[in-house]
């Protein structure tokens, strides 16, 4: 069974070679996406869907700076960047995010930002 490092670490590579299937496969079927406390969605067909355009357009691509890794959970100090497709303006942007493992695969993904205040 793969490691939540392991699992952080295919899913970003997934998530750079923009394929889709291979990201997708990476998350629990019953997987949870918060963004700070607030739930963006359940599931893993609302989260292919949730990136399905994002991976059509291309253009984007994340950089682990930090990872840090405790039993179940893993937390990536990430850099991102998405091109804008009408301007193509490089927009960039930094995000810690929370992994954690169940079964094989990441049950629970948390963005945080500087934004959020809890």
């Amino acid at each position: 069974m793969p490691t939540i490092v392991q699992l952080a670490a295919a899913q970003l590579d997934a998530y750079n070679r923009a394929d889709l299937d291979a990201f997708v496969e990476c998350y629990h079927p019953e997987v949870v996406v918060f963004d700070g406390q607030t739930q963006l969605l359940a599931g893993r067909e609302a989260f292919r869907d949730r990136y399905q355009s994002l991976f059509k357009s291309a253009g984007f691509g994340a950089d682990v700076h930090q990872r840090m890794s405790l039993g179940r959970h893993c937390i990536d100090a990430e850099c991102w960047w998405r091109l804008d497709g009408e301007s193509g303006v490089r927009r960039t942007g930094h995000v810690l995010v929370r992994y954690r493992e169940r079964d094989g695969f990441i049950d629970l993904v948390q963005f945080l930002s500087e934004q959020d205040e809890t």
